[in-house]
């Protein structure tokens, strides 16, 4: 039960700190412009915490359910949370024109596709899991 806090926790948390500067930056209008959340090190952070977004998502839906519908879906989103903010800083990161290798308009659209693969594979993979677990243990009532 601990682990599911947690989690909702750290889901929480990163939401308040991707959506957070954006609502700010509308509010103030980065009259500063050194201002963080007014420059690309946002960007960067707001890219990274992304993915905690499902995690809250997912947090809230598995909350009210058994442990082990947490823990099945858990176990899999622990590290694969952390493969999607690795390859997109990997993909922002990258020398030339922003993609592995490939320059111009077709690096931010290979990136992209890699991205929204993977969260296509996050959001599909925890459904599955999530909707196999509570069927496994309610069969088991």
């Amino acid at each position: 039960m601990n682990t599911k806090k947690n989690v909702l926790f750290l889901g929480i948390v990163g939401s308040i700190l991707l959506f957070l500067p954006a609502i700010l930056n509308q509010i103030l209008s980065c009259y500063q412009k050194n201002w963080f959340f007014c420059n690309d090190s946002y960007e960067i952070v707001a890219v990274s915490v992304f993915p905690l977004v499902p995690i809250l998502i997912f947090s809230l839906i598995t909350y009210r359910l058994k442990d082990e519908v947490f823990q099945a879906w858990w176990r899999f989103a622990r590290w694969w949370v952390p493969v999607i903010i690795a390859v997109t800083l990997f993909l922002q990161n990258a020398g030339g024109g922003g993609g592995i290798g490939i320059s111009g308009a077709v690096s931010g659209a290979f990136d992209a596709l890699v991205i929204g693969i993977l969260y296509i594979i996050l959001v599909i993979v925890s459904l599955v899991k999530i909707v196999r677990t509570y069927l496994r243990t309610k069969e088991t009532w």
